[in-house]
């Protein structure tokens, strides 16, 4: 099954357009970062995620990416594994079949003196130890502003951290998801697979408008996609009322789509959005009506050579 083709050359875009554009992948990032106090339907307690889980299933996606919240404050991310895999348990019972997507957890970066500076790359992650389907990859450096007072803080990640921590998914039978959020990393996917620390096909993520990554524009997307290597399938998200615009462009160019309340809150300029099958569904409009049927779990897995 062809899961992407080279965009740019016009006679084989027209063909394809004409013969039948590949099935898309929806893969749904149910909560993040955001609070109830910014949206209250965004998910935070396992219950919560597990019902959007099976809600954005229903709507058409075949993947669900998680954060965990601690159980005794769910304002607070949880880096535990224990907690990982009770949310993920709690998915795959409410949602059976759907492949869970967790983030990658990471180890706190100080100075000699204790002041958090900011986070680092860590293989030894919670989110391996429970056991997901695939996990998010996270290259670095990347570094972020403060606001409201509040410090700038850095994500620090070696080539050697990153490949250590492919090689650990890769033991463990987990797919990664490689996260790519500026041109400069586009090095790193290398370096993984020119020392055969990643399988075929390359399942990349590309990320826009993020704090020191690529920004939003239809060029920075077709920058970054035709930049991937061989063998690579790509989805693409964006911070906030952006994510529509790069994840139509990803549609029309055969990559696929992460959606959902970890990137926005917001169904519309001034609306909040009711929760995240909304976004799915809205997806799911879309490619239905560019000719691109959405996947079914056993479909991802093929296009993503998971077994």
């Amino acid at each position: 099954m062809e899961a992407s083709w080279d965009y740019a050359n016009a006679k084989e875009y027209v063909k394809r357009i004409k013969e039948g554009m590949p099935s898309v992948i929806i893969n749904a990032a149910v909560t993040g970062g955001h609070q109830k106090s910014e949206n209250p339907n965004v998910p935070v307690t396992a219950e919560e995620q597990a019902d959007a889980a099976a809600a954005v299933f229903a709507a058409g996606a075949t993947i669900v990416h998680i954060h965990a919240r601690r159980t005794d404050d769910p304002t607070l991310p949880s880096h535990e594994a224990d907690r990982y895999r009770e949310i993920n348990d709690l998915i795959r019972s409410r949602a059976p079949g759907i492949l869970v997507d967790n983030s990658q957890t990471v180890g706190k970066l100080a100075t000699e003196g204790g002041e958090l500076i900011g986070s680092v790359g860590y293989w030894k992650s919670a989110p391996i130890e429970a056991g997901p389907d695939m996990m998010a990859l996270n290259p670095g450096p990347m570094t972020f502003r403060g606001g409201n007072g509040a410090a700038s803080r850095v994500y620090a990640g070696s080539f050697d951290d990153t490949e250590r921590t492919a090689n650990v998914l890769r033991e463990r039978g987990i797919k990664p998801q490689v996260f790519l959020y500026h041109p400069g990393h586009l090095d790193i996917l290398d370096h993984l697979i020119q020392n055969d620390a990643l399988d075929k096909p390359y399942f990349v993520q590309l990320v826009f408008g993020q704090q020191s990554g690529i920004p939003t524009s239809p060029d920075s997307v077709l920058y970054m996609v035709r930049n991937l290597p061989e063998d690579s399938i790509f989805q693409t998200c964006a911070l906030g009322l952006e994510e529509i615009h790069v994840n139509a462009l990803s549609l029309l160019l055969g990559g696929h789509v992460r959606t959902g309340m970890e990137d926005c809150i917001d169904y519309q300029r001034d609306e909040l959005a009711q929760g995240n099958a909304q976004f799915v569904e809205r997806i799911v409009r879309m490619a239905n009506d560019l000719g691109r049927r959405v996947t079914t779990v056993e479909e991802t897995r093929q296009m993503l050579g998971m077994k």
